[in-house]
């Protein structure tokens, strides 16, 4: 057990409790010791209403070992069995349960040797307080307040994205959200050198130290001469999902009918007897019926991985679309002009007409959807849920966006200042959100919104 006497907990005033028990008298190397009021005193003093807060020790502090039981870290603390047993009758103490090697508390005691106050840090933002009063020990949580401020960080590509992010300070997480956003529309990991990017994303801030990363506000990415942008928005359902410049959803959308199909004339069904071969072959999509020439749509964005003749299928397109998923277009009369694998396709594309090639017995589309390599039924299966926003909101998302793509607009040369030290020719500035960073000398008299921006040269 380490010992702290005469200092406060962290976060907490080094002051005694004011108390009409006690009384200061002068000690040894002018310290200052409490001296207990005589039992008449104690009582003059209930009588006239003063505070009666027992004397309380200085703070101490013991420190969770492996193996530790709740029980036992209160025995070397000195503390008596009560206190623990009375604690964990507390919803707001029952983080104690789950005490790990090397977590710290911080308690004093009265005279007596019953626990006056406990203090646990659980993580940035929450401390359990402990606290006797008339009713005895009282645990709650404290919260500290907490800031969300957007931050900007853009640069060209050197190594990965990745690579590229952490090189500026970016926090891991953000990379993660960006391939997650990005996953239905590009590939991040085949970005290259040259390649730019600029992400806005929210910081969580307490007392001025950064503690945390929220959710990415907007994302620029710019490669083969290709921009692609997202931001973050409510759906008609009040839901947060991201969407492009024009207000398409990023996560795609599935058609389930991709033909105008009479009948499904062959449900998917993993042990179905084959009308041809008449053995028990899985059959691992939906027959739509539809007339010989009816033109076949891509029932989502994707590329083609496959157009050809393959065995039973007949004349058959594969497409790869984005998340895992794919989609198979079988017994096909003809394909669409010039259609050929690596083209990209969108949703609602013509990709080939309907036919009865392959192992078929009349004119129908056999349609496929696979996850993950594994085929499921495409008219029950859950699949994406990308929904554009509705007419009535485009005006608000295109207001929402344009300081967000201005802000995101390639700069020359210039970064965001996530540095302490402050170069000859820059100054410190504070921005609308009150986050400290550098601005150039030649950029002192632009307002440049809720970041400053700095001058890579001036880093040098």
């Amino acid at each position: 057990m380490v010992s702290a006497a005469g200092h406060a907990a962290p976060g907490e005033a080094g002051t005694g409790l004011s108390s009409a028990r006690s009384k200061p008298t002068a000690g040894p190397n002018h310290e200052m010791r409490i001296t207990p009021l005589a039992d008449n005193q104690m009582q003059a003093a209930d009588a006239l209403g003063l505070t009666t807060t027992p004397q309380i020790t200085p703070w101490e502090q013991i420190t969770v070992r492996g193996g530790d039981t709740l029980s036992g870290v209160f025995k070397r603390a000195g503390l008596p069995a009560s206190a623990w047993v009375a604690l964990l009758h507390q919803p707001s103490a029952q983080v104690l349960k789950r005490l790990h090697p090397g977590d710290i508390l911080h308690f004093r005691k009265t005279p007596t040797g019953q626990l006056s106050e406990l203090r646990f840090k659980i993580d940035r933002l929450r401390t359990l307080s402990v606290n006797r009063d008339r009713r005895g020990l009282v645990a709650m949580i404290d919260h500290r307040p907490t800031q969300t401020r957007e931050i900007l960080a853009s640069g060209t590509i050197d190594g990965s994205l990745a690579e590229s992010l952490a090189q500026e300070g970016v926090p891991s997480r953000v990379t993660e959200q960006l391939s997650q956003i990005y996953r239905y529309r590009h590939d991040l990991d085949t970005l290259h050198q040259g390649d730019r990017f600029a992400v806005i994303y929210n910081a969580i801030y307490a007392n001025n130290e950064e503690i945390g990363t929220g959710e990415i506000v907007s994302a620029r990415i710019t490669t083969n001469h290709q921009i692609l942008e997202s931001f973050r928005a409510k759906d008609a359902q009040g839901h947060m999902a991201y969407y492009d410049g024009t207000g398409a959803a990023f996560e795609p959308k599935f058609s389930r009918k991709p033909v105008a199909y009479t009948r499904i004339s062959s449900p998917f069904n993993m042990h179905r007897l084959h009308p041809v071969t008449h053995q028990v072959r899985p059959h691992e999509g939906v027959d739509m019926a539809a007339p010989i020439g009816a033109p076949v749509h891509a029932a989502a964005d994707g590329t083609v991985k496959y157009a050809g003749w393959m065995s039973g299928y007949g004349r058959l397109v594969e497409l790869k679309n984005a998340a895992g998923y794919s989609t198979r277009y079988g017994h096909l009369h003809r394909f669409r002009s010039h259609l050929s694998p690596g083209q990209h396709v969108s949703q609602g594309d013509i990709i080939g007409y309907v036919g009865e090639s392959g192992r078929a017995t009349g004119p129908h589309l056999h349609f496929e959807i696979r996850h993950d390599g594994v085929p499921h039924n495409p008219l029950t299966m859950k699949l994406p849920g990308g929904h554009d926003l509705p007419e009535g909101r485009l005006a608000r998302f295109k207001r929402h966006i344009r300081p967000l793509i201005a802000r995101m607009s390639p700069a020359p040369t210039t970064l965001l200042a996530k540095t302490a030290s402050t170069p000859d020719n820059s100054r410190t500035c504070l921005g609308h959100d009150g986050f400290q960073t550098l601005l150039t000398q030649e950029q002192s008299q632009a307002d440049n919104g809720i970041l400053c921006l700095a001058d890579r040269a001036s880093n040098a």
